[in-house]
């Protein structure tokens, strides 16, 4: 009975947030990693204490995730006169990940169209995702066009 309640306890907490779970049967205890609570509110890392005589459990520990993208970039490349610094992905919500990107341009100033539809992103099982929305200079869309000032990064996000 206990491991056919475990199982559907589990089941039930991935499915709806895809999370990364350990269970101690020693201390009872189940830590879950990743854990999206309300399609914003994700929690690096989630302790439960389990009591399967009863049903009920609680909460020893829930620690939010740092959301923040590195200080320095990940990868730089430059090509047509622009510096793209790549700061790389998060997530950001339930089945959503950002990927953050600076773009300078380096010689003058540049008009630069981008869209979400010719970005591609691919997990470790080799499935391609398009950006839903691109995000730039407070502007939000699946494309956007605007102007680089020469010399001044523009910070654009991917959101998958």
């Amino acid at each position: 009975m206990k491991k056919i309640m475990l199982t559907l306890c589990l089941m039930i907490m991935s499915a709806s947030s895809f999370a990364i779970v350990n269970f101690s049967t020693g201390t009872g205890a189940l830590v879950m990693r990743d854990v999206v609570v309300d399609d914003t509110t994700v929690y690096d890392s989630v302790t439960l204490q389990l009591n399967l005589a009863n049903g009920t459990f609680t909460i020893l520990d829930a620690t939010l995730k740092d959301n923040a993208f590195p200080n320095s970039p990940i990868d730089t490349f430059q090509q047509n006169g622009l510096k793209i610094d790549f700061y790389g992905c998060a997530l950001s919500g339930k089945n959503q990940i950002t990927c953050m990107t600076k773009i300078v341009a380096i010689n003058q100033n540049l008009n630069l169209g981008i869209s979400g539809d010719l970005t591609e992103l691919f997990d470790n099982l080799s499935n391609k995702y398009r950006a839903s929305t691109v995000t730039a200079l407070d502007k939000a869309n699946i494309a956007l066009s605007f102007t680089i000032i020469q010399g001044m990064p523009v910070e654009v996000k991917y959101i998958y």
